[in-house]
C-alpha cells in the first residue's frame, strides 16, 4: 500500500514539474517585469535618454548581498549581488535562487538575507527598509479580510505592486508617483526587446508583448501571446493605463507563488497527511481552526489502531534527501510530538490534562499555518527596550487618536498625499532617538490616506467569533500597538532572519523567544499584550520537537 502510494506522488511529481515549465503567457511576462531594473529611479537619474542603453555604473546598494548575523552590526555585505552594476527591481528583495550554489546563503522563497533590505541611496537618509522582507510565496492566499504587508497597507497585490514600483523601495520618494509612472511608461513604450532580460521571454519588445502582436505583422509564439483581454496597445492609451497594465502582470506573476503543500513538491508533513490518507485542508463551512482540531483527532485515532505511517525519505529525489535544504527529509515520532504541542490549545476541557501546550494554532492554524490575523508577539517591544532599557516600552508616550491626528506630520508616514511627514512610529528603531520604534498597524489604522484596509483591519482587531471586543476608536487604536500581521510558517528554512524587524536568525531561537514572551505577557510585562501568547505553556524540552515540526512544513520550492 505504501509503495502505490509513493509511486503515484511520482506519476503526480512528474506531471506538475511538465505543467510549471508551460506558465501562461501573462505569468512569464508578468516575471519579466518583476526582473526589470530600468522601473527603478537611480535608472532614470543616470540613463533616462536612452532605455535600451545599460547603466555606466550600477546602484551601490545592490553592490552586495546583505547577511542578517544576529549580533553586532547585525547585518553586513556578505557576498557580491547578482545584480551588481544594476539598479532596483522587485527581485532586489525578494531572492530565489541567486545564491543557491552557496551554502551559508542557499534557495530563498522570494526574501532576501537580510534583517532590513538596502534601499537605493536618496536624501531622505533612509539606507534599508523600515521592515523585513518578508516571503511572497503564498502571500496572495484568499481569505475573508485581505490585506498585505505587515501592518495590513494594502487591500489587493495590484495595489501593493502599484505602490512598490513607485515607491521608496525602488527609490521614489513620497510625492513623485506622477514621476515615477511617467517614467515606467517611457520604459515600456521604448523598450526594443533587445537586452538580455527580453532573451529570456521571446525576445519581445514591450510594445509587442503588451500589444499581442508584432508591429512588422510577424506572429508571436504561442507561449508568449498573452490573452486577448489583457493586450494594450501602449502607444494609444495613457500613461496611467500603461502603468496600470504593468502592475497588473506582476500581480498575476506574483499571484501564481504558491507552496505545493499536497500537490506537486511534497513537504514531509504534507507527505505525512498524504501517506495516512489524512484531510490536507478545511471541509466546506469548516474553519482552519477546527480542520486542524479534527486532523489532530484523526491522527490520535489512527495512532490507536498502530496504523499510522511515517516518513522516512523524500520520493522525489534520487537520495531521499531535500533538493534545496541540508536537513533530513523525515516525518516521524518528533516530528508529531512537535505537531501535537504546536497544535494543542488550553481549553475548558483541557486545563487539568497534563503536558504542554503550544497554542501556535491560535495563531498559525492548518493548512496555510497564518490566521491571516495581525498580533502583537512582543518583538517590537523587546528591540526598543535593548536599545533604551527595560520597560522603557512602556513608558513611551503613544498619543491617542486625536493627539496622533494634531500631530499627524510627526507621527504618521510620509504618502503621495503628504510627503513630508516623519513617521517617527513607522521608523526602525534608533539608539539615539527614542521617538523612534515601528507600531505596526497603529500607523495604519483611521489614517485616511490608507482608506481602502480599513473596514478589513477593524474586522480583524475588534469582530472575535461574531462579537464586537472594542469600545470606541481610541480603543481599537491601543489595541493595534505593536501589532503585526502572522506570516506563514511553511518553508522558514528559505526565509530566515525572522519577525517583522528581521532580529530572529533561527528555529531554536525564535521558539525561545516565544517561551520568553508567553511569561512577560503573563506577568503583565508587555504593551498591548496578546491573549494567544500568554496562553503558550512550553518548557525548554519542547523547543527542539517543535523546531522539527516546523522543519517538517519545508519543501523543495524553486
Amino acid at each position: 500500500m505504501k509503495i502505490i502510494a509513493i509511486t503515484a506522488l511520482f506519476f503526480l511529481y512528474a506531471v506538475i514539474v511538465h505543467a510549471e515549465e508551460l506558465d501562461p503567457a501573462e505569468i512569464m511576462l508578468g516575471e519579466r517585469l518583476f526582473l526589470e531594473t530600468r522601473f527603478a529611479q537611480f535608472f532614470a537619474a543616470h540613463n533616462d535618454a536612452d532605455v535600451n542603453l545599460p547603466l555606466s555604473q550600477g546602484d551601490p546598494a545592490l553592490e552586495k548581498t546583505v547577511r542578517f548575523f544576529g549580533l553586532p552590526p547585525y547585518q553586513i555585505p556578505f557576498t557580491d549581488s547578482l545584480y551588481a552594476g544594476q539598479s532596483f527591481s522587485c527581485r532586489s528583495c525578494h531572492l530565489v535562487d541567486e545564491h543557491l550554489e552557496q551554502s551559508e546563503l542557499g534557495m530563498r522563497s522570494y526574501s532576501d538575507f537580510a534583517s532590513r533590505s538596502p534601499l537605493p541611496t536618496r536624501d531622505d537618509g533612509k539606507v534599508v527598509t523600515v521592515r523585513n522582507s518578508p516571503a511572497l510565496v503564498d502571500a496572495s492566499l484568499p481569505r475573508r479580510d485581505f490585506l498585505l504587508h505587515f501592518d495590513g497597507e494594502f487591500h489587493s497585490l495590484e495595489h501593493l505592486v502599484r505602490d512598490t514600483i513607485t515607491g521608496r523601495n525602488l527609490g521614489w520618494l513620497p510625492g513623485e508617483k506622477d514621476i515615477a509612472i511617467e517614467h515606467i511608461c517611457k520604459v515600456v513604450r521604448e523598450d526594443n526587446g533587445n537586452n538580455e532580460l527580453a532573451k529570456e521571454f521571446g525576445e519581445l519588445s514591450y510594445t509587442d508583448a503588451y500589444a499581442g502582436s508584432k508591429a512588422n505583422g510577424d506572429s508571436i509564439e504561442d507561449a508568449f501571446l498573452i490573452p486577448k483581454e489583457l493586450r494594450i496597445d501602449v502607444h494609444k492609451v495613457s500613461c496611467d493605463k500603461v502603468f496600470e497594465a504593468t502592475a497588473n502582470f506582476i500581480a498575476i506573476y506574483v499571484e501564481d507563488l504558491v507552496f505545493a503543500e499536497d500537490e506537486s513538491i511534497f513537504s514531509p508533513y504534507d507527505l505525512f497527511l498524504k501517506l495516512n490518507d489524512l484531510p490536507s485542508h478545511a471541509d466546506k463551512n469548516e474553519s482552519n481552526f477546527d480542520y486542524s482540531t479534527r486532523l489532530i483527532q484523526q491522527i490520535d485515532e489512527l495512532k490507536g489502531q498502530n496504523k499510522l505511517q511515517f516518513v522516512e525519505k523524500n520520493p522525489n529525489t534520487v537520495d531521499g534527501e531535500f533538493q534545496f535544504h541540508d536537513q533530513p527529509y523525515q516525518f516521524g515520532t518528533e516530528q508529531l510530538a512537535g505537531m501535537k504541542i504546536f497544535f494543542k490549545q488550553q481549553t475548558e476541557e483541557n486545563t487539568k490534562e497534563k503536558g504542554s501546550v503550544g497554542n501556535c494554532v491560535a495563531c498559525h492554524p492548518a493548512p496555510h499555518f497564518t490566521d491571516f490575523g495581525v498580533h502583537n508577539t512582543g518583538i517590537t517591544q523587546v528591540e526598543y527596550d535593548a536599545l533604551h532599557g527595560q520597560n522603557a516600552f512602556n513608558k513611551l508616550k503613544i498619543p491617542n487618536l486625536s493627539q496622533r491626528e494634531k500631530k499627524a506630520d510627526l507621527y504618521l508616514p510620509a504618502t503621495q498625499q503628504h510627503p513630508k511627514r516623519k513617521g517617527i512610529f513607522r521608523s526602525v528603531p534608533s539608539e539615539t532617538n527614542a521617538m523612534k520604534t515601528d507600531l505596526g498597524v497603529w500607523n495604519i489604522l483611521f489614517n485616511s490616506d490608507y482608506s481602502l484596509p480599513q473596514e478589513s483591519l477593524y474586522n480583524i482587531i475588534c469582530i472575535q467569533n461574531g462579537i464586537v471586543a472594542c469600545k470606541s476608536r481610541d480603543d481599537i487604536l491601543q489595541k493595534s500597538v505593536a501589532r503585526f500581521k502572522t506570516p506563514s510558517l511553511r518553508n522558514l528554512g528559505h526565509s530566515a532572519p525572522y519577525m517583522h524587524n528581521g532580529q530572529i536568525s533561527d528555529l531554536h531561537a525564535v521558539m525561545s523567544f516565544y517561551l520568553a514572551a508567553s511569561i512577560s505577557t503573563r506577568q503583565g510585562q508587555f504593551r498591548n499584550p496578546d491573549e494567544n501568547i500568554a496562553k503558550i505553556e512550553i518548557k525548554p524540552k519542547d523547543l527542539n520537537p517543535l523546531a522539527l515540526f516546523l522543519i517538517s512544513l519545508y519543501e523543495d520550492y524553486n
